[in-house]
């Protein structure tokens, strides 16, 4: 039952043209690239290969989270959770293979839209990119499970949607957040915010420190590691997945 529904994701996936709206924000991507690199005064190339690899990060999240959360929530709507619990197998085996067929996802778009960065970058290959690409595919996959928890746990498509932006935005900013705190903790008020963002840190993941754009131009950097966006990824993922079984065990179907 696990492959058919493993496989029945990917079906639904190319269904829904998520692969065909990957390469075409791939394609939009370039070309405003491009545009925006050759209308640049200085370090034209720069700016174009910046500009690619944000554009790359941005749209390869959105169009996870689009598909994923649509995804779940009309299959609520159809019943067909309903349908497909009612067969021979487990919650946790359901949620393990719906990871599983989103996080493949993931590294799909990770793949054609990572790889299409280094592929740019010939002749200017070195650890940096590399290390962008493989936190890319983390960010990526830690998103589309954020994506999979928020719509199971909430019922509005739309509620969901803002959920897992903000979820995004806190933790991209949850640096620049902290920094600010700590700086301005000069009353009693700033130094209980500081502490309670600090406890809400823990449970976020650190986004900010991967997929940094400055990694392509300037090299491998000597505060970041493989070992610790892979570390980061393999937690949050226990983390995230762990959350959405206990959710669904507490349902009442």
């Amino acid at each position: 039952m696990i492959w058919p529904l493993f496989r029945y994701i990917l079906m639904a996936a190319r269904r829904d043209r998520f692969f065909i709206a990957v390469v075409g924000f791939l394609i939009v991507t370039i070309c405003l690239s491009v545009f925006f690199g050759s209308s640049a005064v200085t370090e034209q190339d720069h700016f174009a290969r910046t500009f690619a690899a944000f554009g790359f990060r941005i749209f390869g999240v959105v169009s996870l989270t689009l598909f994923i959360v649509s995804y779940i929530r009309r299959s609520f709507d159809n019943r067909d959770i309903d349908y497909l619990l009612s067969r021979p197998i487990s919650r946790i085996q359901f949620v393990l293979s719906h990871a599983t067929g989103f996080s493949c996802l993931a590294l799909i778009a990770a793949l054609i839209l990572g790889g299409t960065t280094v592929a740019l970058e010939t002749g200017n290959l070195h650890q940096g990119v590399f290390l962008w690409w493989v936190s890319i595919a983390v960010e990526f996959i830690i998103m589309a499970n954020v994506a999979m928890f928020f719509s199971f746990v909430i019922g509005s498509t739309t509620a969901c949607m803002g959920a897992v932006f903000g979820f995004y935005l806190l933790s991209r900013l949850i640096g620049e957040i902290l920094g600010i705190l700590q700086k301005g903790a000069s009353s009693s008020l700033m130094t209980l915010l500081s502490k309670f963002m600090e406890l809400i840190s823990i449970f976020i993941p650190r986004l900010d420190l991967m997929g940094q754009t400055k990694w392509i131009l300037y090299g491998m950097p000597t505060e970041i590691s493989f070992g610790f966006v892979i570390a980061q990824g393999f937690v949050f993922l226990f983390l995230i997945i762990l959350g959405t079984v206990i959710d669904l065990h507490r349902r009442q179907f």
